[in-house]
């Protein structure tokens, strides 16, 4: 008994010590891997970017400087008190450094000014904080977030709701809650609400772990939390289509750029969007209509459009399966583009009305790097569904055409019987 017994101790600690060994190894992996993508990171940041747009399409404003790694953005609406409801402001994360930031308008048509970013004080008590959303039906802000050592033991990625227009010298618990929190840690993790519903959606990248990503669903009210998407790759964007309670979700590094859409009536994945010429899908915004998506190529310094399929469906859900989408360059001149996000203001005058797109800059290497940057992008008269449009045009003609077909030297009879045998078109 006493051999047995030794036996079983040393094969227990065998056992023990070959678990640390692989969590090490898995640990060594992880780091590597982060180390290799902010390296590849570092290098498309680095490759020299074009001055002016395509076609001269969009309109560039800098909104605001001085961010590490802006990471997700949302636009705002006031309540009535301030200018029923025509005002807006703009609420930007910085991963790198764990901060919300809010950017204001000041003035009016020619007059009017971003004014510099104000930081919000629940900063203080993260780490690090990533997807931003807002409940236009409650005027709730949520925010993703990883809390400081200091505030919680576990440092696991929390969903947290947001004062959003508290005084920056408020004391910071006093300008927050947290609802939810996650069983692992967030990176640049999304975050979409369902206006209807109130319920939340995190679409966490496991670690840029291949088949690690997963999607959350979030009840505020309960702080319950459930997975219903498993088993992704680097899962980033969120966005809602509200009319039509689709969900869509990139998967910002899988192989075939894939989005995900998921019902959220039926709480089942219907399909997959893959967009061919993109290199990175991180955040993404929808058009009006729910036809189009614009979204951030990380790696590619660029913004790109893609169809939906939604308007080409005889009905909601008959494009259903996986369906493959060419996109289209709509935004260029942009260092690691990392979120792209529509004005929600109703004035025409705002400089956040629904006219402009927004891009967050990231990719900054360390906390003290300071030169990126939240862009703004004046739509054409007709919106997205002009631009998309337009912009598709311009590739058709910008392509080589066919040279006229060249008929080898052969006699009328036998170039009779060659046109005869040729294909019917669309066979």
């Amino acid at each position: 008994p006493v051999r047995a017994g030794q036996k079983a101790g040393a094969l227990g600690m065998g056992a023990s010590r070959r678990a640390t060994m692989a969590a090490g190894a898995v640990c060594g992996v992880c780091a590597c891997c982060a180390l290799s993508f902010l390296v590849l990171i570092s290098c498309y940041a680095l490759q020299p970017l074009p001055d002016v747009l395509p076609g001269g399409l969009l309109k560039l404003f800098e909104v605001a400087t001085g961010f590490s790694w802006a990471e997700n953005l949302v636009c705002v609406r006031r309540n009535a008190s301030f200018g029923a409801q025509r005002s807006a402001s703009l609420f930007v994360t910085d991963n790198q450094r764990g901060e919300l930031l809010r950017i204001d308008w000041v003035g009016h048509e020619r007059s009017g000014r971003y004014a510099r970013p104000i930081l919000h004080p629940a900063s203080h008590d993260f780490s690090l904080m990533a997807g931003v959303a807002w409940n236009a039906r409650t005027g709730e802000l949520f925010v993703l977030a990883n809390p400081r050592p200091s505030v919680r033991e576990r440092e696991h990625c929390v969903v947290i709701s947001v004062d959003p227009f508290a005084q920056p010298d408020s004391p910071p618990a006093s300008t927050y809650s947290i609802v939810a929190t996650l069983d692992r840690r967030c990176l640049g993790d999304g975050l979409a609400v369902h206006d209807s519903s109130g319920e939340l959606y995190v679409a966490n990248q496991g670690a840029f772990v291949p088949r690690n990503g997963v999607v959350y669903r979030v009840d505020p009210r309960t702080g319950a939390v459930r997975a219903v998407i498993t088993g992704a790759f680097g899962t980033d964007g969120a966005f809602i289509d509200q009319k039509r309670a689709l969900l869509y979700i990139s998967e910002s590094l899988s192989p075939s750029h894939s989005v995900l859409v998921y019902d959220l009536r039926e709480s089942r994945l219907v399909g997959r969007i893959h967009p061919r010429g993109v290199t990175a899908l991180d955040d993404f915004t929808l058009s009006a209509d729910g036809h189009s998506i614009i979204a951030a190529d990380f790696l590619g310094n660029s913004g790109v459009g893609f169809s939906t399929g939604i308007g080409r469906a005889s009905s909601r859900l008959s494009w259903s399966r996986s369906h493959v989408e060419l996109a289209s360059a709509i935004i260029s001149g942009v260092t690691v583009p990392t979120s792209i996000r529509r004005g929600c203001s109703a004035d025409p005058t705002s400089g956040f009305n629904e006219e402009l797109l927004f891009v967050a800059e990231g990719g900054g290497l360390s906390e003290f790097s300071h030169d990126r940057r939240v862009l703004a992008f004046a739509l054409p008269p007709g919106g997205l569904g002009f631009l998309m449009r337009e912009t598709k045009a311009r590739e058709l003609a910008d392509r080589p055409r066919a040279a006229p077909m060249q008929w080898p030297s052969l006699g009328a009879s036998a170039r009779r019987a060659a046109a005869g045998r040729a294909e019917p078109a669309g066979t």
